[in-house]
């Protein structure tokens, strides 16, 4: 039988479960495979989603299962895309109602994977959600047939759709055949009453595609907000594809010609997360950068409507109260989680993804997340998660193997940290004025090479750091800065900032800031070349550390191929783009 969910028109049979890999044929019906469930609830602020119009500061209840019908490359939610039957607890859309009323949420929102790929399991919660009262929505591809859609629009009150592209190439790309169907169903979205706002991804080379979307959502309405989302390069996407910050902030300005609300994500310390009036540009709301592809409100909204005014449509009122999610809880930090689990997994020589969903399910509980959250802080206590991942996967010896690695680099360091007690350090991410947390890995690396981090004079705390003064910054005139691996900026950019921020430390004026090479500060065990990195630098060069003998060693060891040959990407579990592993190990007992 053909399925009717999506553009695809996937034939169900015995043989196939669709692109998605979540439906069955009984009998001459299609249905969802009863093996499928909701993977995770978690309790979120709907920033962290993101949706920014609507009911800001809210708490909502995340959802998200298994399955996709597109096929992106750097996907932040890989296996969960791959519609893989992994043998893990699911939740029901009952339990999932139980959850959100328990939590005293607003109402739910699926998320990381496509609800397109669980259309009938998401029919059933939306029409249980709504007889409970709560809201309900989705991010979504929106690559739903006509005829889904009339049904889909009326079960949902809210959904961020993204758009790969204008282009039908861009579609393509994702095995999709045309962009025609998103853009005609987003229009039927808003002309239903659902509220929309739309995002995008920017990788280097696209920027006249996504000037197009931008041109046609405007046509359909200016106010819908376009969120555009600076390319990340996860899996094997080439780090070439990653737009600088300021690239990305050029072409949001471009965009506003278009349309009336842009917002720029995976950018820390942008000044585009926050909402002007389109028509004098007074400051409405401010926001700040707040984990992966999330955003937090620094002050509420005190009215929708501008002192000119210009009114700005926001659906829903503001919480009075914010809700902040602890630990790896909330939007994409979920997957962050995973891949650090995924990472230690790898250097253990385990590249089955069938035994990486079976320990992640024996971890993703929200007591053991929130004990690995706090593991990963330190740099002996994260010895420890790796004799957690180690023992639940029934490979101690490999742990041991890989503590014995980092422990004796670590008495290495800590014999240097003596003579850097007077360095002062300052750790940013992206922006010369996103301040990573006091608490984070990054600043306990700092610590633990001697050095003196004036992120611990931080008294506020975000996700995973906070906006900051240029004061702040001349006031405790750290010696070096080092710029996070994980989201990153170009030093010709960060030199450009500090001057128009009129940051004027010794660590900018004798050129002492340092780009920490991709994950080697945070979410992989490569932190330990990280901390050498670090303690190298607050040395001048004279630390005794041959890095690149170093990288080598753990490169052969764990990964199996040297260091010279990695292409590195902003990838947690692998240490190289392209053809890494060579011999990859598939899900054997799906």
């Amino acid at each position: 039988m053909q399925c009717n969910v999506c553009e695809f028109g996937c034939e169900i049979n015995e043989y196939s479960k669709g692109r998605c890999g979540t439906y069955i044929c009984t009998g001459d019906t299609i249905v969802q495979d009863p093996d499928i469930g909701y993977l995770g609830a978690y309790p979120v602020s709907i920033e962290t989603i993101p949706l920014l119009h609507y009911y800001p500061s809210g708490k909502f209840l995340q959802v998200f299962g298994t399955g996709c019908n597109f096929q992106c490359s750097g996907c932040v939610a890989r296996l969960l895309a791959s519609g893989k039957s992994f043998n893990l607890s699911y939740l029901t859309p009952a339990q999932v109602i139980v959850k959100a009323l328990q939590q005293e949420c607003l109402g739910i929102v699926s998320t990381l994977n496509e609800p397109a790929a669980n259309y009938y399991l998401f029919r059933d919660l939306a029409v249980q959600a709504k007889e409970k009262g709560l809201l309900i929505g989705c991010s979504t591809n929106c690559y739903f047939t006509d005829e889904i859609l009339t049904n889909f629009g009326q079960l949902v009150d809210f959904v961020n759709v993204g758009i790969k592209g204008y282009s039908d190439k861009s579609y393509k790309t994702f095995g999709a055949l045309s962009s025609a169907p998103v853009f005609r169903n987003i229009s039927r979205l808003f002309e239903m009453g659902v509220h929309v706002e739309t995002s995008v991804v920017y990788s280097r080379g696209n920027e006249d595609d996504i000037i197009k979307v931008a041109k046609a959502v405007s046509n359909i309405s200016p106010a819908i907000p376009v969120q555009v989302m600076r390319f990340i390069p996860f899996g094997e996407a080439p780090i070439e594809l990653e737009p600088s910050i300021g690239e990305a902030e050029n072409l949001c300005t471009v965009l506003r010609e278009h349309v009336n609300y842009v917002y720029l994500f995976n950018s820390p310390g942008t000044e585009l997360l926050n909402t002007s009036c389109p028509e004098c540009g007074s400051l409405l709301a401010e926001r700040e950068f707040y984990g992966p592809m999330g955003s937090r409100l620094v002050k509420p909204w005190i009215s929708y409507t501008c002192n000119c005014g210009n009114s700005v449509q926001v659906k829903g009122t503001t919480a009075t109260k914010s809700f902040n999610e602890e630990g790896f809880m909330g939007g994409y930090r979920i997957s962050r989680a995973f891949g650090m689990v995924h990472a230690v997994l790898t250097c253990l020589g385990i590249l089955d993804d069938c035994k990486l969903m079976d320990i992640w399910g024996k971890i993703s509980d929200t007591e053991t997340l929130m004990q690995v959250h706090h593991m990963i802080q330190q740099p002996y206590s994260y010895l420890e998660f790796i004799r957690l991942i180690a023992e639940k996967a029934n490979v101690p010896e490999k742990g041991e193997e890989l503590v014995s690695f980092i422990h004796k680099r670590l008495e290495f360091v800590h014999n240097l940290a003596a003579e850097n007690n007077n360095h002062k350090v300052y750790y940013c991410m992206g922006s010369p004025l996103f301040a990573l947390n006091a608490g984070r890995m990054e600043n306990n690396l700092v610590t633990f090479s001697g050095g003196m981090s004036i992120n611990k004079q931080l008294q506020k705390e975000g996700k995973p750091g906070v906006n900051v003064s240029p004061s702040f910054i001349n006031e405790h005139n750290p010696d070096t800065i080092f710029i996070s691996g994980f989201l990153s900026r170009p030093l010709d950019e960060f030199y450009g900032l500090c001057q128009q921020y009129g940051i004027h430390t010794d660590a900018v004026k004798q050129q002492r800031v340092y780009a920490v090479p991709p994950s080697w500060d945070f979410g992989s065990p490569r932190w330990i070349l990280g901390l050498m990195y670090i303690a190298d630098k607050m040395h001048s060069g004279n630390s005794g550390i041959d890095l690149k003998k170093e990288a080598d060693k753990l490169y052969l060891q764990f990964y199996g191929m040297p260091f010279e040959e990695a292409t590195p990407n902003r990838s947690f579990h692998r240490p190289s783009s392209g053809i890494w592993p060579r011999y990859v190990m598939r899900c054997t007992h799906a």
